[in-house]
Order: structure tokens, then sequence, then C-alpha cells
């Protein structure tokens, strides 16, 4: 199925759906029953070649390319710039820029789909009224745009959305002052796959709030982690197929699937247990040590995970747990917020102790140095990137 063609075309990357008027009203399909084995990469519904929706105005995002898509890529935002670039980080210490985006609209920060797609969320509303919502996307080396989910939202968590590995099915958020919905879009439709309460007023607790939307690697499943809404589970793992539940949790926080499979790594809120859940095994405790971690995040492929803990004082430490516990440990300094740019490479942020203007923040917070991490040659390196918002290729790509 190449519902995408119109924007993409139906080369390696693979299909991607598109919708300009989803339907809201859809129902799930019956839940069936757990099954103890992987599900295999699920194939999306053929559907017609779909013609381009133009993007808005107040949601465009353009692109001006001088190279040609590469292996390894990164959508990064370097230090005194506040538009994104894609680049080339097959060495990450010295990315080359392939692209550079405009950003013109009121848009959420852009996802990496394939070697030369970029998706986003825009939206005109706000939590008291809502509005038009969409996601967009663009091929940055044709420069072809075109919607692929339109609602009326603008609540916290509108917009969040992933795409699976084979680009065949995209999960999203809907999210307005009465509700949150949780979509499933593919050739075979719009559906809506579970309906949760609307996000209160409150304030965000960076140690213990997260949203978390992601395929597992092997396309099977898609999980949504959030700590926001006022009803419904916090943690919930679906079947691609049909969007039916196959495991939830009242509640969970701080989720990231593995670098291959079907295995999410969580913890609930307030706990130091990292547990995981696999397709074929269950829910386990995840490894032995007990750590409160925050965002952690997979490579693509090497079996890594990179996140960060903070001691008692407030001061952050990073962590890589690697290949079933066999590698990885306590990083040196005061650093957070690891992010990958390539399979052995991330970013992370130094921190410093706060000592004036501190407000409502943590104890310590960034100081706006950034440095890579090769984790091959064990490595730190001062850096020119700022940000990371996504690489490719991604888990489920190698």
């Amino acid at each position: 199925m190449c519902a995408f063609a119109a924007i993409a075309g139906c080369g390696a990357n693979g299909a991607v759906v598109t919708r300009s008027s989803p339907t809201h009203a859809a129902s799930p399909s019956p839940s069936p029953s757990p099954t103890p084995t992987p599900t295999p990469t699920p194939a999306a519904s053929p559907s017609p070649l779909p013609s381009p929706v133009a993007v808005p105005a107040w949601a465009a995002i353009h692109a001006s390319c001088a190279g040609s898509p590469a292996a390894n890529e990164a959508l990064l935002v370097m230090q005194g710039s506040s538009n994104p670039v894609l680049a080339d980080v097959a060495d990450a210490k010295n990315p080359r820029t392939l692209c550079s985006l405009t950003v013109t609209g009121n848009t959420a920060q852009p996802q990496l789909v394939t070697q030369s797609m970029i998706s986003w969320s825009a939206t005109q509303g706000n939590p008291t009224t809502a509005g038009t919502s969409v996601i967009a996307a663009l091929d940055m080396f044709s420069g072809t745009s075109t919607i692929a989910a339109s609602w009326q939202g603008g609540s916290l968590l509108d917009g969040l959305h992933a795409w699976s590995p084979d680009r065949g099915f995209l999960a999203y958020v809907a999210s307005d002052s009465s509700a949150v919905s949780l979509h499933l879009l593919s050739g075979g439709g719009d559906r809506v796959v579970t309906t949760m309460g609307a996000v209160p007023g409150r304030g965000v607790n960076p140690n213990e709030d997260d949203s978390y939307l992601a395929f597992s690697p092997d396309g099977g499943y898609f999980a949504l982690v959030q700590t926001f809404t006022s009803s419904g589970d916090q943690l919930q793992v679906r079947r691609t197929t049909d969007g039916s539940s196959v495991f939830s949790l009242p509640k969970g926080t701080m989720a990231s699937w593995g670098s291959n499979g079907s295995r999410l790594f969580y913890r609930q809120p307030g706990s130091t247990m990292v547990q995981s859940w696999d397709s074929s095994a269950g829910v386990s405790q995840a490894f032995g040590q007990q750590l409160a971690w925050i965002k952690p995040r997979a490579d693509a492929g090497d079996d890594n995970l990179a996140f960060t803990v903070r001691d008692s004082a407030g001061q952050p430490h990073v962590w890589l747990y690697g290949h079933g516990g066999r590698s990885g440990g306590q990083l040196p300094g005061a650093r957070s917020s690891p992010v990958w740019i390539n399979s052995t490479s991330f970013l992370y942020l130094e921190e410093a102790a706060c000592t004036t203007n501190c407000g409502i923040g943590p104890a310590w917070q960034p100081d706006l140095k950034t440095f890579t991490v090769d984790t091959a040659l064990q490595s730190e390196t001062a850096s020119r990137i700022a940000q990371v918002y996504g690489a490719w290729p991604r888990p489920g790509q190698i």
C-alpha cells in the first residue's frame, strides 16, 4: 500500500498514510485475547491514492536542501539558531547540513519520518477554545507537503503522534477541553481506539510527568504513556493491526521501547523500579538497581538505553544500560537529557547548580553547554548542537 505516494512516492522509504478529514466517530474493533508470541509487522489496508491537501500558512514548514539523503541523519537545532536543520551525522561531532528548515507557523517540533520526510503538528486552538489542528508532512528534497490528519483540538497533548516503522500506520492524539482521544489512522480509515478525560490545569513535575507515543521496533504494537489526563489508563499498549489493548496500567510514566522487538520499559510515578512489558514474556523487573529514571531513550539497533537519574540533591547523572545489563553504568559529570544522534553517539546537556533566579525549577538546571558521547570510543566532546529532534535510522529501521 502506497497511500502517501502523492508526496513521497513508493520508493525505499515505504508507504505512508494520509487523510485530510478523518472520521472521529469510528469505534475500535473488538479486543481479542492477548497472544503470547510477538505479532509480525502488519500491512496497512490498501486505499485509493489521495491527492495532496495543501498545508495552510499558519501550519507551514519549508525546506531548502543543498545535498541528498544520507545513511545517518538527524534533525538538529544548532547553537545560536532557532530553526532546525537536517544533517548528515555519520560523524556526530561534525554534523554536515543537508537541508535548512524555515518554520513559518505555530507548529510543534518536527520529527524525522524517513530519510527525506518530516512531520509535525500545528493548531489554531488552545486549552479553552478548540480550533483546527493538523498533522502535516513535508518531503524536504522535493518540497511537496500535505496534511495527513485534521481535527478540532488545541489542548495539552494535542498533536502528539508517531509513525509505524513501515509508515503504513499513524497514531495520534486529539485533545480539547472535554476529552483526549487516541487515534489510529491507516489506509483502512481513521478510528478512535480510546477516549480519556480532559487535561486539568496544574503544574508539571519534569522528574515524574511524561508523554510518549511510539510504535515498537517490530511494528506489531504501539504505546501511549502520559500522566496528564483526568481519567483513563496512563500506560496503554495496543496492537497495530486494530488498536486493541494488550496491556495497560492505571499509573505509568517514563517509557521507551527498546532497540528491537517489542519490549516496553517504564516505571510508575514515584517509583524507583524499572519494569518492562514484553509481547512474549509479559511483565518483569527490567534490572536490579533501584533508579527513578527520567526520559529513557533507545538507540537504533545496538540495544542501548540512555537516561537521566537525579540524586537526593537534585544533581543529574546520565546512565547507560546496554545489552541486557552486560554493559553500561553511570557516566561522569552533571549531565542530563541524553538523545541519540546515531547508533553509537548521543547528545546530552551539562547542568549546574542554580544559585540565583531559580524560580520554581529544580536546584540544578542546564547551563547551555552540550556534549556528544561516542559509546564505542567512550569519549565526550563539546558540541555545537543545541537540540536533537530525531534521528534516522529509527529503532525498527535497521
